[in-house]
């Protein structure tokens, strides 16, 4: 299976705004969560579910507690995982004894050759989506959304954020825009919406009907 993709408008420094380059991007409409990754480790060793789950727990937790005292974490053929941290008031001295609202800032993860390796084969393919369109309209972002659609039965903001080629807080200002107008329905919960249409838009039948959320 191909890895799809769209180009993008790199952002240029004043001096050269005028010259004008793209660079590439994946388009993913899918997450593999912890379920399907717990059958696909499943269909390929003699660990039952419960096994894969049990060992992806303890997994995190013996890298939690290794970053917390500020180890770094090796996984063999996977990669480096390691903290970062910020300041949240400026430091002037680095001499200064009392270094104040020090806090993680991020988990960083550096791929091994391994893996590097084992995505050497991998098969890219234009996207027949164009999420870097920026300047759609509402009609047009209905037209994409209705051939979305046509082969997805969800979306997330991430996905219509790539679809349309927008920043995240204007892809939330369009979604809660279909909202209003009852085009999409969140399927899923306040802090992990996933989106439907509302049947009778994006053809989308009005006899269809989805999982409530839980």
């Amino acid at each position: 299976m191909s890895v799809q993709f769209e180009l993008y408008k790199t952002p240029m420094p004043k001096e050269k705004k005028n010259k004008v380059r793209y660079h590439a991007r994946p388009i993913s409409f899918e997450t593999v969560n912890t379920e399907k990754l717990v059958y696909r480790i499943h269909d390929r060793c003699s660990f039952s579910p419960s096994d894969v789950i049990a060992t992806l727990e303890e997994l995190k937790y013996e890298v939690a507690q290794c970053l917390k005292e500020g180890k770094k974490v090796h996984i063999n053929g996977l990669g480096y995982l390691q903290i970062t941290l910020s300041c949240e008031e400026e430091i002037r001295d680095p001499k200064a004894k009392r270094v104040h609202k020090v806090k993680l800032k991020a988990v960083k993860f550096k791929a091994d050759k391994e893996l590097k390796a084992e995505l050497s084969d991998m098969h890219f393919q234009r996207s027949k989506y164009k999420p870097h369109s920026a300047g759609l309209s509402e009609v047009e972002i209905d037209m994409e959304l209705t051939k979305y659609f046509a082969e997805n039965q969800i979306i997330t903001r991430k996905d219509f954020q790539y679809l349309c080629g927008m920043t995240q807080i204007t892809a939330y200002r369009h979604i809660k825009r279909l909202i209003a107008e009852k085009k999409l329905q969140n399927k899923g919960t306040t802090h992990q919406p996933i989106y439907t249409p509302v049947p009778g838009n994006y053809r989308v039948s009005v006899d269809i009907r989805y999982k409530d959320k839980e």
